[in-house]
């Protein structure tokens, strides 16, 4: 994953020690908009798109790199831009406006969530008689339909695919006392608690606290550990709000940094594609590598892919990124389009007979629509970026008077 690299190649000045936070901020806002931060977020978009749609193609693109998909990536780069942003506007102007500006864009990632699942859930609950693969996708949902649908509001039952969303709304609305929390005790105190709780949740000791409460309430909390997840976030929103003040990685630490990473890098990839003698690998380490706990092999591994490319800093050529980089530049909205056409192309290729061929056209055709809708997203926010630059209009004087106000 890039993200790590890319939020301190944007924001680490050079000389920043010898200058205040302050000063440092404002010269990092005229640096010019990194192509590579939006591209990344492009690449997981079409790697989800691919991976959620089942054809021959999914399987090879399920986690390529090693014991790490897109997911990490998304919620990681995610929180990185996060704590760059919104940390340099607590920075700046406070608290108060770190918050105004994070709560609007939590709620309106709510709203997106929900007028997305609501009616594709609608859709299921009237076909699911006669549609087989949408009653499956949807089984929980249509043994409680109306508990569900009370509860999906309150972000309590989330039907596969649909969890993402609330995982990130969740996070983004309580990262205003996560930065207040690190600005008053430092990062390493936030850390240690957030990796506590993600330690808690490797014991399951939220399950044997909490109990099964599905037996009384049609819960879905969704396939992510949410105590788990958050040390994910809490890591990333800690490097954007750290890379704002001082550099991440010194240089003299940089060639013994990717030597260490390079080599669980390489163990990774090796292991993932069976490459790896099966006399030197216990079955029992694949439970450390779990995905929705976040394991610590797993954890280790993503890790080691982000201080690798900290030491390594690739910078593509722009050519390479422009495309993947349409795509992250409208991440919420192309994630939101995904979720109906990859529930409607699996319903397709589990209804009918397809042949391999058919289902990879199929998948292909699912990321090829992406590209359209964000074409379109950022025409419209080019010609209105454009409107609000130019000149107010002399007002024309009307050939004709005006009514006169009632009264």
């Amino acid at each position: 994953m890039l993200m790590a690299q890319l939020v301190y190649n944007k924001l680490v000045l050079n000389k920043r020690a010898e200058k205040g936070p302050g000063e440092s901020l404002i010269q990092s806002a005229k640096k010019p908009r990194d192509m590579r931060l939006d591209a990344l977020r492009g690449y997981f978009l079409i790697l989800m798109a691919a991976v959620h749609v089942p054809t021959p193609v999914s399987h090879a693109l399920q986690e390529p790199l090693g014991f790490n998909g897109a997911a990490e990536g998304f919620i990681f780069l995610s929180a990185c831009l996060a704590g760059l942003v919104y940390g340099k506007t607590y920075w700046q102007s406070g608290w108060q406006a770190m918050s105004h500006r994070i709560w609007p864009r939590t709620g309106w990632i709510y709203f997106v969530h929900l007028a997305v699942l609501l009616p594709i859930v609608l859709v299921a609950w009237v076909f699911a008689g006669q549609v087989v693969p949408l009653a499956n996708h949807f089984h929980d949902f249509l043994v409680h339909p109306w508990g569900a649908l009370a509860l999906m509001p309150l972000l309590l039952h989330q039907p596969p695919l649909f969890d993402i969303l609330p995982l990130y709304v969740i996070y983004l609305g309580l990262t205003p006392f996560v930065l207040a929390i690190a600005r008053r005790w430092h990062w390493g105190i936030v850390l240690t608690v957030s990796g506590l709780v993600w330690l808690a949740a490797q014991c399951k000791l939220d399950v044997r606290f909490i109990g099964d409460s599905s037996q009384w309430l049609p819960l879905r909390l969704g396939s992510f550990d949410l105590l788990a997840w958050q040390f994910l976030w809490v890591c990333g929103v800690a490097l954007g709000e750290t890379s704002l003040r001082h550099p991440l990685v010194k240089s003299r630490y940089r060639i013994g940094l990717a030597a260490l990473a390079s080599v669980i890098v390489l163990v990774g990839i090796l292991t993932r594609h069976g490459l790896w003698p099966q006399a030197w690998w216990t079955p029992q380490v694949y439970l450390w590598l779990d995905k929705w706990t976040l394991g610590p092999l797993r954890l280790l591994n993503f890790a080691a892919w982000s201080g690798l490319l900290l030491a390594w800093n690739p910078h593509p050529s722009a050519r390479v990124l422009a495309v993947p980089a349409l795509l992250g530049r409208h991440s919420l909205a192309v994630f939101a389009l995904h979720l109906p056409l990859v529930i409607a192309a699996t319903t397709a290729i589990q209804m009918f007979a397809l042949s391999n061929t058919a289902q990879t056209i199929i998948g292909l055709l699912v990321i090829a629509l992406l590209f359209p809708w964000a074409a379109w997203l950022d025409h419209n926010s080019r010609r209105a970026a454009q409107t609000a630059k130019s000149p107010t209009n002399v007002p024309v004087k009307p050939s004709f008077p005006p009514m006169p106000a009632a009264g």
